[in-house]
């Protein structure tokens, strides 16, 4: 049995756990002798150095997405959640009262670029706080115990901090995507494979809008998927979480789609582009065309219009997890 390696974020919403629920995709993929090996990761940045052909499929953020298309064969093909990064203090404050405060955010992330713009607006930098490289499921300990004064984060992080610290506050909001990325070679050479992966995104979201329940049980997976990583989760499935989901997901009437004015230098997806050009985390003489390039815009449509043929309107989900074989790269 040949092995798809696949990296993933089970500390987040929506982590493409469907993917280890689903009948449908274990069929084909088996009628074609693959299955799935699941490698967890705190963060999209923690991945980035195993984009070298290590991983074949990679839930990234834009920030870490970014860098592994410079460095790696790297391209993208869907969005996995539409959400965004939130500076929290423990008490309120304006962006020039962050001058000299410890700020914990994991370093060349989203979160930092959401750290970055709060400060420019007050015309500082990172150079004026103390950064704290921290990961997203140390920050309420370091929160409450005063470790920190402001952290950055994505959900479920930033509304746990939020109703569980008396006082704290939301000073900038920043919106972001997650993204499903392919090392290009391995698509290159297995590009029906490819297609059964998406679909089963494709199937999942149709799923999701199928019915209420559905959202629960979308959460319950992810509940259990943060509780085997790191013993612990906040996910409850009750109606807040489940607007939470919604709103980061099937809320917007494009998902999964990428934006179609992606590559549009007006765009968010392009100051950070600039910003990490910038910050030198990629070379100076890097080409947002070469991200551009990397972009498949038009891959989901076309399984959509093949959609009978790769079941996306049929659902059949186990309760439990189908693909056992965990990878150790973590």
């Amino acid at each position: 049995m040949k092995i798809i390696d696949i990296g993933t974020q089970p500390n987040a919403l929506f982590t493409t756990e469907s993917l280890f629920h689903d009948r449908i995709l274990k069929k084909q993929l088996a009628a074609k002798g693959w299955k799935l090996r699941e490698h967890p990761y705190r963060n999209g940045n923690d991945m980035v150095p195993y984009t070298d052909g290590r991983l074949d499929v990679m839930i990234l953020g834009d920030i870490p997405a970014f860098i592994a298309m410079q460095l790696n064969n790297i391209g993208i093909s869907a969005v996995i959640r539409q959400g965004h990064n939130t500076v929290i203090a423990r008490r309120r404050i304006t962006a020039p009262e962050l001058k000299g405060l410890r700020v914990a955010y994991p370093f060349n992330t989203t979160a930092h670029y959401a750290i970055e713009r709060t400060l420019n607006a007050a015309n500082l930098t990172t150079d004026d706080i103390v950064s704290i490289n921290l990961q997203p499921d140390e920050m309420l300990n370091a929160l409450s115990n005063n470790i920190v004064d402001v952290i950055v984060s994505r959900e479920p992080t930033t509304s746990i901090i939020l109703k569980n610290i008396k006082g704290s506050a939301a000073i900038y909001v920043i919106d972001g995507y997650s993204y499903i990325a392919f090392d290009r070679g391995f698509s290159a050479r297995n590009p029906e494979i490819q297609k059964y992966l998406l679909a089963a995104v494709l199937r999942a979201v149709l799923w999701l809008k199928n019915g209420k329940e559905n959202s629960s049980t979308s959460l319950e997976w992810d509940r259990k998927a943060e509780m085997k990583f790191l013993c612990n989760s906040a996910i409850e499935c009750n109606t807040r979480w489940k607007n939470l989901l919604l709103r980061e997901t099937i809320d917007n009437p494009l998902y999964p789609m990428l934006p179609l004015n992606f590559m549009d230098e007006t765009t968010t997806n392009y100051k950070q582009f600039i910003f990490l050009k910038n910050k030198k985390i990629i070379p100076a003489n890097a080409e947002w065309s070469k991200i551009c390039e990397r972009v498949d815009l038009k891959i989901l449509p076309a399984i959509i219009r093949d959609g009978t043929n790769f079941e996306i309107d049929h659902f059949d989900y186990s309760t439990e997890k189908l693909f056992q074989d965990t990878g150790i790269n973590q």
